[in-house]
């Protein structure tokens, strides 16, 4: 069975939020819910038929965008699902007209990492002590769409 990635809708927030608490800095329903609200907040669900095994969360200001966020149910890891999510995602703000698409990175993150490389990302930066829970360095990357 394909990924399909939608938009996420708000009767979705519930779900989105559990499969958040396995993210080690998760975002609750509640700050779910208000980046939903936010005229450039764009964010997209992965489903394996029924389910959805997945979400991100992106800002689209003028032709940028933002990942801020991107988690995979555990059950879901290592099966494409983050690839979908990211690949259909960006060809939506593609279309919306974004040009450019940033995100940070834990820098211990490998699997991200490699997934970011995949996907033609490039190395643009570094910001020491940018995560808190727990402590890392992000590695700032870009791609354009």
């Amino acid at each position: 069975m394909s990924w399909t990635v939608e938009p996420m809708r708000p009767e979705e927030l519930a779900v989105c939020a559990a499969i958040e608490r396995h993210a080690p800095d998760p975002w609750t329903e509640a700050q779910l819910a208000e980046e939903l609200s936010f005229e450039g907040a764009r964010l997209f669900v992965v489903r394996r038929g029924d389910a959805i095994a997945g979400l991100a969360a992106f800002q689209l200001a003028a032709d940028e965008a933002s990942l801020n966020t991107v988690t995979i149910h555990p059950s879901f890891r290592r099966q494409g699902a983050a690839r979908a999510l990211l690949c259909g995602a960006l060809e939506a703000l593609k279309a919306e007209g974004a040009a450019v698409c940033f995100l940070e990175v834990r820098s211990r993150n490998t699997p991200a990492l490699a997934l970011y490389d995949a996907l033609g990302f490039s190395r643009a930066g570094l910001r020491r002590r940018f995560f808190t829970n727990p402590p890392d360095d992000a590695i700032v990357m870009n791609r354009l769409l």
